[in-house]
């Protein structure tokens, strides 16, 4: 399986896809449902949203979710109705064009419905997750940039292995944009997470934490208390220093801090990602899915709420 594959797997099942979405207000109200249309109709559905890469299967799945489901911008169309007929949206094309991504990554109907239906709920307020970086600093990026993303990661976890570096280059690229946050939640299961977790802690108080951060991940399977002696003083640290925090669990506390709030939070696996505290639900941590959710932060933080149409 391909790495971004594997990488929309793992937040796919993190998502906790299962069961049937909500039904839209004025879907619950009886209105009539309409005849799947043939794959030959969605260029009419969905004029000037990109699906002629789908297949016939994902052309049929799309087709039904954007006559079931309703645009987000809270106007009484459907999905494809706002894209065809409230010209003035331009919410209706963004939420096609993911339909249209999730349609594309092979999801059924119904998991693309609980993806849209828990994604566009997961900017309210009441849903963000309050989370505490004051310990966990420098971010990744300028640390003046408005919006905070913040990683629940474990080094000796191989999806967090492998999401690593296109987060980093999606934080580099947009360092006035977004910073990025690491916070440690070693999982029980993964040999040496705990001890890794402690040396990144140690690194952090040392102020060589991004240092630590790589090397951990550029070496994951090299994580005993020797190999992080070993780190440490290859960075300029303080070997005897490092096994002294890390056998005595000097930062228990921290790390302990850390991985309570994530379970507060929801968190069930490694890695996950919160946007201004806001849980990332969408299967897709590609470039193009980083990037459609950051724009819709920011659009969200400038307005407080969707920008009117």
């Amino acid at each position: 399986m391909r790495t971004d594959a594997k990488i929309a797997v793992a937040a796919l099942l993190a998502a906790g896809l299962a069961g049937s979405p909500p039904l839209h207000p004025a879907a619950a109200q009886g209105t009539p449902a309409t005849a799947t249309p043939s794959a030959s109709d969605l260029s009419k559905l969905l004029p000037g949203v990109e699906t002629d890469d789908l297949s016939p299967a994902q052309r049929e799945v799309l087709a039904r979710v954007v006559q079931d489901e309703f645009c987000y911008c809270g106007c009484p169309h459907t999905l494809s109705g706002c894209v065809r007929e409230h010209k003035g949206c331009r919410h209706g094309p963004r939420m096609a064009a993911l339909a249209a991504r999730l349609a594309r990554a092979g999801l059924t109907q119904l998991e693309i419905l609980k993806v849209l239906t828990e994604y566009y709920a997961s900017f309210d307020k009441q849903k963000r997750a309050k989370l505490d970086v004051r310990a966990y600093g420098p971010p990744l990026g300028d640390p003046d940039a408005p919006i905070a993303l913040v990683e629940f990661s474990d080094f000796a976890c191989p999806y967090c292995q492998m999401l690593r570096p296109r987060l980093e280059a999606f934080v580099t690229a947009r360092a006035s944009r977004v910073k990025l946050f690491y916070k440690p939640f070693p999982l029980a299961s993964h040999e040496h997470a705990g001890e890794a977790a402690e040396a990144a802690e140690w690194a952090r108080d040392q102020g060589l934490f991004w240092k630590m951060h790589d090397a951990l991940f550029d070496a994951p399977h090299a994580l005993s208390i020797d190999d992080l002696a070993a780190r440490a003083s290859r960075l300029g640290g303080d070997a005897d220093d490092l096994r002294q925090a890390v056998e005595g669990r000097r930062n228990k506390a921290r790390i302990q801090s850390s991985q309570d709030e994530a379970r507060t939070a929801g968190l069930t696996g490694t890695p996950t990602l919160f946007l201004e505290g806001r849980r990332l639900l969408l299967p897709d941590l590609t470039d193009a899915g980083l990037e459609f959710t950051l724009e819709d932060e920011e659009e969200w933080k400038k307005n407080g709420g969707w920008a009117r149409d």
